[in-house]
């Protein structure tokens, strides 16, 4: 395969990918990573995460995997405009944009392995948490651009249980799980795993991944 091209098992993947990309568009994210173990591609994307090393913002990333037509190896971080403006014109195979350096999110990998299921939750209670949010931050815009950050910081920070045994999560979880898509089975459950300091969120249409 050449080095400089990622081609999907079929141009589904890439349509996937695209759907995907525009929902964390809409969100407000900028860059995306790419990493490739094997014939799988894993794609993240930064929903929330901390400004500074003083910021007490959870990190919440939203990832999904895509079959490759062949093993590869990669890791590259872009502008998720670059990205998507390749699948536009092909969504069954891209040429790598530039690489973007220095994108503070992407500095620790999330775990490949070593994940506990440790509970469930319904994903019609997750859509409550963050349909609520988002009225809360709405009622907060033409306040003032502090007022509407910190509010967005008291809205997606706030804990909410994740599994019988106490563990936490902060609401941003469901926000980004909502608005990427991927809420909506009907009595659909997510299940709640854990692998060293991470939680991930998983429902049939991908992951949401915070620590």
């Amino acid at each position: 395969m050449n080095a400089e091209v990622v081609r999907f098992e079929n141009e589904l993947s890439g349509t996937d990918l695209q759907t995907f990309l525009q929902r964390a568009k809409w969100l407000g994210c900028e860059h995306v990573r790419l990493r490739a173990y094997g014939s799988t591609l894993v794609v993240s994307v930064a929903v929330l995460t901390k400004q500074t090393l003083l910021d007490s913002d959870p990190t919440v990333l939203g990832l999904r995997t895509f079959g490759l037509d062949a093993p590869r190896e990669l890791d590259l971080t872009a502008t998720l405009a670059s990205v998507l403006d390749r699948l536009a014109h092909d969504r069954h195979s891209f040429a790598l944009p530039v690489g973007q350096a220095g994108v503070p999110w992407t500095g620790v990998s999330v775990p490949q392995g070593g994940w506990r299921r440790v509970g469930v939750i319904a994903e019609d209670a997750l859509e409550r948490v963050a349909r609520a949010g988002i009225e809360s931050v709405a009622n907060a815009n033409g306040l003032g651009t502090a007022i509407v950050t910190q509010v967005r910081r008291d809205t997606w920070g706030v804990a909410i249980p994740a599994s019988d045994d106490g563990l936490e999560i902060p609401a941003g979880v469901a926000f980004a799980a909502l608005g990427l898509g991927f809420l909506g089975e009907v009595d659909g459950v997510a299940t709640v795993s854990v692998s060293g300091v991470w939680t991930r969120i998983s429902t049939p249409r991908g992951h949401v991944v915070t620590r």
